[in-house]
């Protein structure tokens, strides 16, 4: 009898094993769209990090870097991605209006758990500029090529966890610093359609870390210019 239960066990093991090996194998396969999509779809609830209206997760190995309102930098292998959530789409719940760029090195249009979103990466030299969007929150970065597999999946848990306080969103938005015209939207859902023409300034901008302080996103610079006005 005790040796069927240690069979038993035994097995049991083993299934365990194979359906984790599987998981792992899923999301750190060369195949990007699938292993965001992996991600994507998956109802994540743990939050280890807090800011402006929102949640999220932090995996390992990112660090914030900087804060600044609905902007966060973080860091990653030496690379910078800049995270921005956008409160005011969120709270009137604006449609993805993404379409599909086929001359990208990387396109895709995500809509998993009522929640839409969209990645697009371009390639020049030896970089990729990385936008990802998901859940009204967008994180942009411009990562070495070695790089890439690990940040889109990064970019993809920290966007599958966005988590908003409702609450907070609507003081916030009742707040005159944050109020926001039709005219002064931050679209987080169209791309900065890099072209090998103006790379260069989207990779000065988004240089990869060297101790000194990165240059801001663009939407926190039309944050301070709408204060200023």
């Amino acid at each position: 009898m005790n040796r069927h239960k240690v069979l038993l066990f035994l097995l049991t093991v083993v299934i365990l094993l194979g359906s984790t090996a599987c998981s792992i194998v899923n999301i750190s396969s060369n195949n990007y769209i699938k292993n965001i999509e992996a991600i994507l779809s998956r109802n994540s609830k743990y939050v280890n990090k807090g800011a402006i209206g929102f949640q999220y997760f932090l995996p390992n190995g990112v660090s914030v870097f900087e804060v600044n309102d609905f902007n966060q930098k973080l860091l990653s292998n030496g690379d910078i991605y800049y995270l921005y959530a956008d409160v005011v789409s969120y709270y009137h719940g604006v449609n993805n209006s993404y379409e599909e760029n086929e001359n990208a090195y990387l396109s895709k249009k995500f809509e998993y758990n009522n929640k839409q979103g969209y990645v697009e990466v371009n390639e020049a030299k030896n970089s990729y500029f990385v936008e990802m969007m998901f859940n009204y929150a967008k994180i942009e970065s411009v990562v070495k090529k070695s790089n890439l597999k690990d940040s889109l999946n990064n970019m993809a848990y920290i966007l599958s966890s966005i988590k908003y306080n409702d609450d907070v969103v609507e003081n916030l938005l009742g707040d005159e610093k944050y109020k926001v015209s039709e005219a002064e939207k931050y679209n987080i859902f169209e791309t900065k359609k890099v072209t090998n023409d103006n790379f260069l300034k989207y990779d000065e901008e988004y240089g990869h870390y060297d101790g000194e302080d990165a240059v801001d996103l663009i939407e926190k610079k039309e944050i301070n210019q709408n204060e200023d006005n």
